[in-house]
């Protein structure tokens, strides 16, 4: 006897193998008929199913004209589902060595706002050996680049493509602030991220008080020094 049905009388034995045997008897048309009209009746009888809840990631929706304020304009139309808040951080030197060709990112910022509008697949890749990504400039323009967990608790966004960004844009430490997101590519579902570039806003001493350089100035005065560093020689090539 099959397990289970020790304990059952020998009438319900009988009843379960005679309903299994049901399966095999071939109807009529008209019995047929019947029964699938009887089924469909009792379905109909039955209420709905409710409705399966979704889960919603607390991010910037990115249709209908919901993303930031300041994302550039020249990227909305990449951007698919979900893009996140922006982060915003003044460069340092250890972004800009050649030796660590990586862009630091605040681990609570990947933790809280990136990992939500990942799944479960891709944060494996961040944690082991780095998800490939794209990363564009405010213009549109392109670069790969790994995003991963450095370490125990870095993350970055690395290779020598970091560096090329930072070249092509004239990344100055101290000097150039970025603001970053994360989104997905709106026709290949991809992770990508976007980051702006601008000059920090100079304050000296100046007559006992404080001189604000406007943001303008700042821009004038980096490329003055490119101008005259190319002018001596040492300055870089794009």
């Amino acid at each position: 006897m099959s397990r289970g049905m020790e304990n059952l009388s020998e009438e319900d034995v009988a009843a379960a193998l005679q309903l299994c045997s049901f399966q095999y008897i071939v109807l009529d048309p008209q019995s047929a008929r019947e029964l699938e009209e009887e089924k469909q009746r009792v379905q109909r009888s039955l209420p709905p199913p409710k409705p399966r809840e979704k889960k919603t990631l607390h991010c910037f929706p990115s249709s209908s004209g919901n993303q930031p304020d300041d994302f550039p304009v020249a990227l909305r139309r990449l951007v698919g589902k979900y893009c996140s808040p922006s982060w915003k951080k003044r460069l340092t030197e250890s972004d800009l060595l050649d030796t660590q060709t990586r862009l630091l990112l605040k681990q609570s910022y990947v933790e809280n706002k990136l990992y939500p509008l990942l799944t479960p697949e891709e944060v494996v890749q961040v944690k082991d050996g780095g998800l490939g990504v794209n990363v564009y400039d405010g213009e549109g323009n392109v670069y790969n680049m790994k995003f991963k967990l450095w370490g125990l608790k870095a993350y970055v966004l690395t290779n020598q493509n970091w560096l090329n960004f930072a070249r092509d844009h004239n990344l100055v430490k101290g000097e150039d602030w970025i603001t970053l997101w994360m989104f997905k590519h709106s026709r290949t579902g991809q992770v990508c991220f976007a980051i702006k570039t601008k000059p920090l806003s100079k304050v000296s001493v100046a007559s006992g008080g404080k001189k604000v350089v406007s943001m303008d100035q700042c821009d004038s005065q980096k490329r003055s020094r490119n101008i005259a560093s190319d002018r001596n020689g040492d300055g870089c090539s794009n």
